[in-house]
């Protein structure tokens, strides 16, 4: 288990959240490769596949915010 965030500290929805399980979802479909059809497999890879890339992108967004834009050049 992860401990508790401070007062005010802004909650990470691929981190701190049940979302972050389906970044596991490959690991599933593996366990069960010889029990499941080949696309279900495939499919627990598309879901982890999705939820690296969405938690890349918010990180990446976030870490923009951060920084002051260029002037103009005229």
């Amino acid at each position: 288990m992860s401990e508790p965030q401070p007062r005010g500290a802004e909650l990470d929805l691929y981190r701190d959240t049940w979302v972050r399980y389906l970044g596991y979802a490959n690991e599933v479909g593996e366990a069960f490769r010889s029990l499941v059809p080949a696309a279900v497999v495939w499919l627990s890879y598309g879901v982890a596949s999705s939820y690296v890339l969405a938690d890349a992108i918010d990180k990446g967004k976030k870490a923009g915010e951060d920084f002051l834009p260029l002037p103009q050049l005229d």
